[in-house]
């Protein structure tokens, strides 16, 4: 992609055309920006050069729309991206939505070769802005946001995501924390994963396994210690085979399982922490030990159950940084 604020020869930009001929002051502002871009434009380009100019414009010409509608304005268009700003970062998630959608219509009556798959990355930061152009650390993140977004799709950072997850109805996918290249400080990344399901009235914005209870439960992460363990623990009652200790190896696997359940289910590993942690807990006291039980393993269980709730608490206070 190139840089948003450089067009090539015989591209199009579509800023204000009552340009000056003196530069104007820069000044700052805080500014939600989207990049847009197409995936796969060279190899378009290398088919069928004719065809592959003809479906761009008509992109560029309706994300354009698309971006106005939403009282943002395009700063530039070059080659294969759009590049726009908003006032208003709920304004600009919403136009980043409409226009996966609009293109997703757009591809359903074409050929796969035909077919434009838009990229899309959004932040809100500090910028300057000068001379109808947009610079600063909060055009460059969201370039780099647009690079990690797979085809189809929109990504976004925290300070974007802070701002609209209660506002708008649309469900976050959490990316974790990631360094982005010439990006001096680590960013929080979501993924939006479309719209929050109207079925699913106790989902958060955190909510986002993607996997169903029954699915999670199946996965074999997730039965094969539950299964191992409850037999461990059945042990008890005179299976073989005989031992101390299962029992306790046995709590700690269903531990293992419950997390990986409510792992799998969430997409937040916290909780897999928090079972894991109880289950060393449990395991620890309920333990056939000689000499009482082990002081090593409850702290440790202790632990890491703390661990496991501070990730939870700062994710649903908006997921603090360490």
């Amino acid at each position: 992609m190139s840089g948003p604020a450089v067009l090539e020869s015989g591209q199009e930009s579509h800023n204000d055309p009552r340009m000056t001929t003196e530069a104007s002051a820069p000044r700052r502002k805080l500014a939600a920006i989207v990049m847009v871009d197409v995936s796969g434009f060279s190899r378009m380009m290398g088919r069928n050069e004719e065809r592959t100019t003809a479906l761009i414009r008509e992109f560029h010409d309706r994300t354009q729309g698309l971006i106005e509608s939403h009282q943002g304005r395009v700063v530039d268009t070059a080659g294969d991206s759009v590049f726009g700003e908003f006032d208003s970062v709920v304004n600009a998630v919403r136009c980043a939505q409409a226009i996966q959608d609009a293109q997703a219509v757009a591809n359903a009556n074409r050929a796969p070769a035909e077919r434009i798959e838009t990229r899309i990355g959004v932040h809100l930061g500090d910028v300057i802005v000068q001379d109808y152009r947009v610079y600063g650390d909060g055009v460059n993140i969201a370039a780099r946001l647009q690079t990690i977004a797979a085809p189809g799709s929109i990504c976004v950072s925290e300070a974007v995501y802070q701002q609209v997850y209660k506002k708008l109805d649309l469900a976050f996918e959490d990316l974790g924390v990631q360094m982005l290249k010439n990006i001096e400080h680590p960013i929080r990344l979501y993924r939006v994963s479309g719209p929050q399901l109207a079925q699913s009235p106790r989902a958060t914005p955190h909510s986002l396994g993607g996997v169903t209870w029954t699915d999670a439960l199946l996965h074999p992460s997730s039965l094969a210690p539950l299964l191992g363990g409850a037999y461990l623990v059945a042990t008890v009652l005179g299976l073989p085979p005989a031992g101390r200790l299962f029992p306790v190896f046995g709590l700690i696997l269903v531990g293992v399982g419950i997390g990986r359940v409510l792992r799998l289910h969430t997409g937040r590993p916290a909780f897999f922490l928090i079972a894991l942690g109880t289950g060393l807990v449990l395991g620890a006291v309920s333990g056939n030990w000689r000499h009482g039980p082990p002081w090593w393993l409850v702290v440790g269980g202790i632990v890491v159950t703390a661990v496991g709730l501070t990730k939870l608490r700062r994710g649903d206070s908006g997921r603090a940084r360490p």
